[in-house]
């Protein structure tokens, strides 16, 4: 699963990342340690598959997915917060042919952000700062 390959690859390639302590496929849970800063990653709608000719004429070869990623940090902690986006953004963007470090052994053809981190107003009573990253993965089918 792409959500897998992912967070188990930023808890290699980011320092301070941990799967279950405050990086997380959606949704953060409640319990969450509220004094660190959060990642969670959502899948969304990709792009229709790549198709190509070969023994079976037009079947997928591939298929691209959509993901985000949000960072959260506390009120007096933007510059972080904006710096542990910055690093996975490094951490993902313009990966090509590779099998991501603690993943499925899924091939991907390519990882790449759709746009550099954005950081967005605070969604809370609370005024966490929240940075967005959206990525695009073309990972082999099959």
């Amino acid at each position: 699963m792409l959500l897998d390959d992912i967070t188990n690859h930023l808890s290699t390639a980011v320092a301070g990342l941990s799967i279950g302590y405050n990086l997380w496929k959606m949704p953060i849970p409640e319990n969450a340690t509220s004094s660190v800063m959060q990642v969670m990653l959502t899948e969304y709608g990709g792009r229709s598959p790549l198709r190509s000719m070969g023994p079976s004429v037009g079947a997928p070869v591939a298929e691209i997915s959509r993901f985000n990623i949000a960072v959260y940090g506390g009120l007096t902690e933007f510059e972080e917060t904006r710096l542990l986006a910055e690093n996975i953004y490094q951490s993902l963007d313009y990966l090509s042919e590779t099998t991501l470090s603690g993943s499925s052994g899924t091939r991907y053809l390519h990882v790449r952000a759709l746009q550099p981190p954005i950081a967005l107003p605070p969604d809370d009573e609370n005024g966490l700062h929240h940075f967005s990253l959206n990525f695009e993965a073309m990972k082999v089918r099959g």
